[in-house]
Formats: C-alpha cells, sequence, structure tokens
C-alpha cells in the first residue's frame, strides 16, 4: 500500500478511504481483471472451442496488463469476483457438451496450465529485461522459445487433444 500510495503521490493512509484493507484492492483489481475478459459464449460452440475462446482471452490479458495479470492467475477460486467467474465458466462448458464433473475437471486442469504458462510469461515480460542479463548467452538461445505466445497455444491444442482422448471421448467408450 505504501508504493501504490507513492506512486500515486498520496499518504497512504488516504488510501483507505477509498478501500478497507489490501484484500478489498486486490479484489477490485481481479474485479477489473475479470469484466475485461472477452467471455461471451457462442451459439453452437464445442467444449473444445469454448476452451480456446477462454483461454485465449486469458492469454490476450495477460499481453495486455503483465503487470497485474498475476493477481487474477493467482486468486483464490473462492474469492467473491473469482468464484461468480468461475461458475460462469463451468454453466459455459456443460452448456458445450460436458457433464458437470468434466467440466470441473477440464476447467482445473486447463486453468492449472494457462496460470502457470501465462504467469511466468507475464512476469519475464513485464520486467523487459535485456536479453541474456544474468544468464550465458547460450543457454539463453536453448530455452527462447519455451515461454513464446505460439508455444502456448502448441501447448492448448495438445491439452485439448489429450482431454478428449481420456477424459471426455474416453469416459463415453467406457460407459455401458
Amino acid at each position: 500500500m505504501r508504493r501504490l500510495a507513492t506512486e500515486l503521490g498520496c499518504a497512504p493512509m488516504s488510501l483507505y478511504t477509498h478501500v478497507s484493507s489490501r484484500d478489498d484492492l486486490v479484489d477490485a483489481i481481479v474485479e477489473q481483471l475479470i469484466e475485461r475478459l472477452d467471455l461471451h459464449e457462442q451459439p453452437g460452440e464445442t467444449w473444445q472451442q469454448a476452451v480456446r475462446r477462454t483461454l485465449a482471452s486469458y492469454r490476450d490479458l495477460a499481453v495486455q496488463v503483465p503487470h497485474a495479470f498475476e493477481l487474477l492467475a493467482l486468486a483464490p477460486y473462492d474469492t467473491s469476483p473469482v468464484a461468480p467467474h468461475l461458475a460462469g465458466v463451468l454453466a459455459g462448458l456443460e452448456h458445450a457438451g460436458l457433464t458437470a464433473d468434466q467440466a470441473r475437471q477440464v476447467l482445473g486442469i486447463v486453468d492449472a496450465y494457462a496460470s502457470g504458462f501465462l504467469v511466468v510469461w507475464a512476469r519475464s515480460h513485464a520486467a523487459e529485461r535485456p536479453s541474456g542479463a544474468g544468464v550465458a548467452a547460450a543457454s539463453t538461445a536453448d530455452v527462447a522459445g519455451m515461454r513464446e505466445l505460439a508455444t502456448f497455444d502448441q501447448g492448448l491444442e495438445a491439452l485439448i487433444a489429450g482431454l478428449d482422448a481420456t477424459l471426455v471421448s474416453g469416459a463415453r467408450a467406457t460407459d455401458p
């Protein structure tokens, strides 16, 4: 709160006339970030398309606000702005053809993937360090493409294919 007050040019205690605590401030920021996500359900979309659309919006948010993205990515699921958001995503996945249990599993898995990948991506891009700073240039070149957004998209496609084969279609094949 002191650092924020300094950046705003005010006294730290004056912030508390607008928010009651740091947690309230974080919740308000998370709520604003959620509102920036474009999660409009498309008629007739499959669950795979819904996952792609949702995570594309999540990825785009990380690109737009890398400094704040981590607040959303790491927000607890049961907090006020996050729980209703996730309930809406789950409802969309169910509407797209998944059972409630499959929707929870798919969302949990893709959220873990996207949050982990994009938090690291956002941290490395928010810092904007010079290339190779603090690391030998040869080792930097070896891992340069591992955290590119194209790699995120490729990983998402592999994840969707795996979920479809093992969790969704695989579950249908074993049902009596």
